[in-house]
């Protein structure tokens, strides 16, 4: 951008408002002594495109795309490159100076999974996801309602896929404590849920922690 000097990282989310990543951007430059700026900015799907073009010739050095914008930057992504990589949640400059894109998200929560994969890895509720994970690994059971009790206690992995505004009877009841040896990743449970797991002890991975 011009008149300034320091590198500026942009935060793009709809809404952007609550959105933590730009103070944990910061904290993280603080800490590594980098005199960066970071901007956020508040973008609709159908505007990602033009907003990546933008700043693609602005001379921001990176994006970070929230969740609810990931699938539209990769139909930029794609359109550039002349391939789909699913998703992509951060745009950075490669060698030549241009955006490269890619899902540091689903690459940090594969990376958590691979440490409990000694154990049963358990999908529950819709296969269709917004974190395009390899689901070979996992046994699918669509319904959670269904008795779980056995399965629960032998797994080491639990992915909960069903979506937040579900209309499902969720009974934590049968969901044995825990001693943070299981993890358990939320890609869209009802929010009562999820607290009521974490309470039971497991490691969870929610909404906040994808985004910082």
């Amino acid at each position: 951008m011009e008149g300034t000097t320091e590198p500026i990282l942009v935060v793009i989310g709809n809404p952007i408002a609550g959105n933590p990543m730009q103070f944990a951007i910061e904290r993280s430059l603080r800490a590594l002594e980098l005199d960066w700026r970071v901007l956020s900015f508040d973008v609709t799907p159908e505007n990602v495109w033009a907003a990546i073009n933008g700043f693609a010739v602005t001379g921001i050095v990176g994006v970070h795309i929230a969740r609810d914008l990931s699938a539209s930057a990769e139909g930029w992504n794609a359109k550039l490159k002349g391939e789909s990589r699913g998703t992509v949640d951060c745009l950075w400059r490669d060698d030549q100076d241009e955006f490269l894109g890619e899902d540091q998200s689903l690459r940090w929560l594969e990376a958590q999974i691979e440490k409990f994969s000694e154990g049963r890895q358990i999908w529950i509720g819709e296969e269709e996801a917004s974190l395009q994970l390899n689901r070979q690994a996992f046994e699918v059971i669509p319904d959670p309602t269904s008795d779980l009790s056995q399965t629960l206690s032998e797994a080491s992995v639990i992915i909960l896929n069903t979506g937040p505004e579900d209309e499902i009877e969720w009974d934590v009841d049968d969901w044995p404590e825990d001693q943070g040896e299981t993890l358990v990743v939320d890609l869209g449970i009802p929010s009562s849920v999820s607290s009521d797991l974490r309470e039971l002890g497991y490691l969870f991975i929610g909404e906040d922690e994808f985004q910082i």
